[in-house]
Parts: C-alpha cells; structure tokens; sequence
C-alpha cells in the first residue's frame, strides 16, 4: 500500500509538466500597411490540423502572443471587420520530438489594409508566408521563394489599391462641390 502511494506522488510532482514541454512562441506587432501605426483589436485566431484552437486581440499597442506545440498544421488568420484578413502557414509536422532547444521563436509582423467595397483582395485568400521545419538548420524557416512571389503581387496588387482610393477620394470630393456656392462639402464615400 505504501509503494502505490509514493508512485502516485512520484508520478504528479517528479514528472515535468506540461508547460516544461517544447513549443513554438508566436508573437509579433500588427499595424496599419500606410502609416505603420499599431493597431488595436485585431483578432489572430490559431486553427490547429484544422480545427479552431484560439483567439487573441491586439491591444492598443498591436502586440499579439500564442504558443503553439510541436506536431501539427497551423494557419494563423489576421482579421479586423474593417480590414483585409490575412494569414500564414506553419507547418511543425517535422519537428523531431526532442528537438536541441526548449523552444523556437517566431517573431511574424503583420501589416494591414482598410477593406474598400469592389476592390478583388482575392489574391490574401493565399497565405502570406509559409513555414515548416528545416532539418538542415533544425528550426523552423519561412518559404523565401514563396514570400518573394507573394511579395511582388501583392506590391502590384497595392498599386491598384492605392489608385483605387485617391480615385473615390477624387470622386467624393467631386460629390461635395455645389455649383452655386463653389464650396465644398466633407463626404465620405466609403
């Protein structure tokens, strides 16, 4: 009776906890794509092999954080209501059980753009960046050819966006001259 007893302890105090296991530590700063400004309220939510695990929302200061294990598929998705969603890939499928250090450090900053009614965002349906496991480096590396490709459409993609709003603004200024008085009127027409 004694023996099952002190495994019972051994077994709760002398095996490491959860917490001491390996992980990935996410974090990083979300902020406005013109300005660089933080932004608050964005919800990044963790799908884990596809299933929905969490969700954190930037503070005034735009920094988010999220823990993520070893083992597993991830897409870690950008949204505002206001703002064109975005997301990454990573991929910790590769990553041997006992890898050489407690944890990696992934520091992912994420910029962001007004949503403009009409205008074909389609192309952030895609991820941003992708990552897996390297055993070459043993740690987890962003896809370099995937994100120069990204990169380049979505720079021509901005350009239109950029057109696409000094356009309406054009157009709502248009909108807010009278003809009689020659002044203007302040309209937002997005």
């Amino acid at each position: 009776m004694f023996r099952w007893w002190a495994m019972v302890i051994l077994c709760a105090v002398g095996f490491p906890k959860p917490s001491s296991a390996f992980y990935i530590h996410l974090h990083g700063l979300v902020t406005e794509h013109f300005s660089g400004d933080a932004l608050k309220g964005v919800q990044i939510r963790l799908v884990k092999d596809s299933v929905d695990r969490e969700t954190v929302i930037t503070g005034g200061n735009g920094k988010y954080e999220l823990y993520l294990e070893r083992g597993y598929d991830y897409q870690v998705w950008f949204y505002r209501a206001d703002l064109v969603t975005k997301h990454v890939v990573i991929d910790a499928r590769k990553i041997p059980l006992f890898p050489d250090v407690p944890f990696f450090d992934m520091d992912l900053q994420m910029t962001m753009f007004t949503w403009i009614d009409g205008f074909d965002v389609s192309l952030y349906m895609e991820p941003v960046g992708r990552a897996e496991y390297k055993q070459s480096v043993r740690n987890l590396s962003w896809d370099v050819e995937h994100t120069k490709d990204f990169q380049a459409r979505s720079n021509r993609t901005m350009i239109h966006y950029e057109r696409e709003v000094a356009d309406r603004e054009r157009k709502a200024a248009m909108k807010g001259t009278t003809a009689k008085s020659g002044r203007r009127r302040r309209v937002v027409d997005f």
